[in-house]
């Protein structure tokens, strides 16, 4: 761990395994290997979607003794997954950002600050880049509101402007539209709705 091939190794091993487990079963049971197409591995993180429970009963037999898996969701209609939550609600699949930082019980550095050496639009731009981000990963309108105004307060606890931010966004809103056209509401109707907890800033800036 920590060299520059490791991930390509990683991912290779994994593949050499899954490979051959796959084409042995597929001569003895083409039903089964077919259970397997929505299965997802990045590297090490796995999912398995409407795999009725299989993958648990066969793991063992695709990978080598010595390679723990660990199961991190104990409801089968959720689970994250890199950096998505994702949970079956109304018989549809529902996404929203996870990350794994919010259950860390003590403060950590996120996101530059205003008073940094870094140009001012850049300190803006990054916020709407995560802004966008999150509503790509996010498919309901409150969720998205929800982390959304998460991450702003952090930041206008680190020094944004409220002019300033509100054109940086609507700005990437307007160029990403397609993106947030989603959530069914205009631009402007969806500027309010990010921007309308300013009553709470100065609580925020006096933690």
């Amino acid at each position: 761990m920590g060299s520059d091939p490791a991930p390509f190794f990683a991912n290779l091993f994994l593949f050499h395994y899954e490979c051959k487990w796959i084409k042995n079963k597929s001569k003895e049971n083409p039903s089964l290997v077919r259970l397997f197409n929505n299965i997802f591995r990045y590297i090490d993180d796995l999912i398995a979607l409407n795999n009725n429970n299989e993958f648990d009963q066969h793991y063992k037999d695709i990978y080598p003794p010595e390679l723990e898996l660990k199961k991190e969701n104990l409801d089968i209609r959720e689970s994250s997954f890199l950096d998505l939550f994702i949970e079956i609600r109304d018989s549809r699949f529902c996404t929203s950002l996870y990350d794994k930082r919010y259950n860390f019980s003590f403060s950590i550095v996120r996101m530059p600050n205003q008073c940094s050496n870094i140009p001012t639009k850049m300190f803006y731009s990054t916020i709407s880049s995560e802004v966008l981000r999150i509503c790509r990963a996010t498919s309901s309108l409150d969720s998205f509101l929800i982390t959304t105004k998460s991450i702003l307060l952090r930041m206008f606890n680190q020094g944004a402007n409220d002019v300033k931010l509100k054109i940086s966004l609507l700005k990437m809103i307007n160029i990403h539209s397609a993106d947030f056209s989603k959530y069914n509401v205009t631009n402007d109707v969806l500027i309010y709705n990010i921007m309308s907890d300013n009553n709470n800033r100065q609580g925020v800036r006096n933690l």
